[in-house]
């Protein structure tokens, strides 16, 4: 689902696999493409929304009728981002409000950036429950930086075609994207993810609407607790939807983050609160810098 920050243009494509960490490049050569066109779809402030990280029972391949392209225009790229969306597949597989809010925000931030990146020293990001990978995607693209895209193993085809549908978008920008399977609270999981640069870390984790089922606050506060430490931030795109869940979640981080709300955007057509940025970052432990 698209807010209307960024223009969205529907088509349609197919699919690619992996449940390991992959690169865009191994991502290219699994894709194969499907023609076909079909409306965007439309918003409503009554779905049932479960999070984007969980998944329906099946994620067998859709076909070209019920998958849709969605182009993204930024005003620092050359050419837009593109995402295929698969809306039968349930809520992962579609676009939310606060993703094209992020991917709008923050390349048109510079100054909340962590470091000035560029081609030749570009981001490190981390993304929390991708989706689509509409938002990674425009990151690594427009800032430029290296991108983890992160979901359940069942929503990372999509995300590899995603990726590889922007591959030469990213090669000229300096960008790129990886894939990991990253549940929430998997503790295992979390260390996979940066085991392939163990004396590194993120600059930067971002996540939108991500606080939805109840269920999940307490899995993804131990996924923020691993990740963002020190100085690394944390920037999430919020849209209030149920109260207690709301209230779960930020009283638990308000106990381990200092939160400091960003930007807000206006409700899209239909919803009663629109997408809020907020900047997360570790509170000082008493005795240390």
């Amino acid at each position: 689902m698209a807010a209307a920050a960024a223009a969205a243009t529907p088509t349609t494509v197919a699919a690619a696999a992996a449940a390991t960490p992959t690169t865009v490049a191994a991502a290219a050569a699994a894709v194969s493409a499907i023609s076909s066109t079909s409306d965007s779809d439309s918003e409503s402030g009554d779905l049932q929304l479960l999070l984007p990280n969980l998944l329906p029972a099946s994620t067998a391949a859709a076909s070209a009728s019920e998958a849709q392209l969605h182009q993204f225009h930024i005003p620092s790229l050359p050419s837009p981002v593109t995402v295929r969306t698969i809306p039968s597949l349930g809520l992962t597989f579609q676009l939310w409000p606060s993703a094209t809010t992020l991917l709008r925000f923050l390349p048109a931030s510079p100054h909340l950036l962590p470091r000035s990146p560029s081609p030749h020293c570009p981001l490190s990001i981390l993304e929390l429950g991708s989706g689509t990978g509409a938002a990674g995607l425009a990151l690594a693209a427009a800032l430029p930086a290296h991108t983890v895209l992160s979901d359940l193993p069942a929503a990372l085809p999509n995300l590899l075609h995603n990726a590889s549908l922007n591959a030469s978008l990213l090669d000229s920008r300096g960008g790129s994207v990886s894939v990991v399977s990253l549940p929430w609270g998997d503790a295992a999981a979390m260390e996979a993810v940066v085991a392939p640069s163990p004396a590194s870390r993120f600059d930067l984790v971002v996540a939108s609407d991500v606080v939805y089922y109840e269920t999940l606050v307490d899995p993804l506060m131990e996924t923020l607790r691993f990740f963002v430490k020190g100085e690394v931030v944390f920037l999430m795109v919020h849209m209030r939807r149920w109260k207690r869940t709301d209230k779960k979640f930020f009283g638990k981080a308000r106990k381990v983050f200092d939160i400091e709300v960003l930007h807000k955007d206006p409700p899209p057509e239909g919803w009663r609160h629109g997408p809020v940025v907020y900047r997360f970052t570790a509170k000082k432990q008493p005795g240390k810098k």
